[in-house]
């Protein structure tokens, strides 16, 4: 009887068990509502042979993140509109801002995850979602932080591929030279050109693309979290022209500025719109990912921002 009693003990176990692994790998369609609205904000100097700097501040949220083709639709509503203004050609470098990658690593999540309200309740998603990731990375006995970390090792090899592929795609769509923002990956480099990653210490790593789709340049990588002392700025060459890209966290916020190389012309700093929290451990309290004060009265939608660089 007792053995009996412990068999049917077990089978409920069993079955509760198939029962949750089979609802957490369930992934039911869903329907994706986003707003695709964007406007030029600015559209300073004169259209001339030597092309321009256009700089979007995407307007994202975690649902945006939901797949890869979420937010290329978001990128590529953008660009339109910016095409239909006449903004875009070979002569053009596009400009996305820092760690617009990081949140790929949400992708093919539970629904859940995307109506998230802080870090910890991503994470909590993402090991419900993943019972096997979970067990992998609660057997290390880890802290929180180091928990994130280890989700992210877990999901990078799929972040990076995203990456390169979401963003070398719109490159060679639009016929335009892409500086795609950053993303954080472990130990990133570039394998045959491919961005690939290592079992070493995570990195913030940003690529650029022309308009074949091709890596354009050198990777361009730097620590986690970002180092507080001033470094060199990203060089990129796009035909003879050479543009500096400058990064810090400086008011509180990841932000960027692209200078031509003789200091002449500065485009406006670039950062994250919309609302999302940082999806992994890492940066201060005090820098937030989408900077709430800097969106206060804002119109709703992605900015467009134009600078045409004036000839050398």
């Amino acid at each position: 009887m007792r053995k009996l009693l412990l068999l049917s003990i077990l089978g409920a176990l069993i079955a509760g068990l198939a029962t949750f692994v089979g609802w957490a790998e369930r992934r039911p369609p869903s329907h994706y509502l986003s707003d695709l609205r964007s406007e030029l904000s600015t559209d300073a100097g004169t259209p001339g042979a030597s092309g321009n700097l256009l700089l979007i501040r995407p307007q994202l949220f975690p649902v945006d993140y939901q797949s890869p083709a979420h937010l290329r639709l978001k990128l590529a509503a953008a660009l339109d509109r910016a095409r239909a203004a006449g903004l875009l050609s070979p002569q053009t470098l596009v400009v996305l801002p820092e760690h617009i990658g990081t949140w790929l690593i949400a992708a093919g999540e539970k629904t859940e995850l995307y109506q998230a309200r802080d870090r910890q309740e991503v994470r909590d998603w993402m090991l419900l979602g993943n019972p096997l990731l979970a067990v992998q990375v609660l057997m290390q006995n880890l802290d929180a932080e180091r928990l994130d970390e280890a989700l992210l090792r877990m999901k990078a090899r799929r972040m990076a591929a995203d990456y390169q592929q979401l963003f070398s795609g719109l490159a060679r769509e639009y016929r335009v030279n892409l500086l795609a923002g950053s993303i954080l990956l472990p130990l990133p480099h570039l394998e045959n050109g491919q961005l690939a990653i290592g079992d070493g210490p995570l990195r913030t790593v940003s690529l650029a693309f022309g308009p074949d789709g091709q890596v354009l340049g050198e990777l361009y990588s730097e620590a986690w979290p970002q180092p507080h002392d001033r470094r060199e700025p990203q060089r990129l060459h796009i035909g003879e022209r050479e543009l500096l890209i400058e990064r810090d966290w400086q008011p509180g916020y990841p932000q960027s500025r692209v200078l031509t190389a003789n200091g002449e012309q500065v485009s406006e700093p670039l950062y994250l719109r919309g609302k999302l929290s940082w999806p992994v451990g890492g940066a201060p309290r005090r820098v937030e990912l989408t900077p709430v004060e800097m969106q206060r009265g804002q119109a709703p939608g992605s900015q467009l921002l134009n600078l045409w660089i004036a000839p050398q």
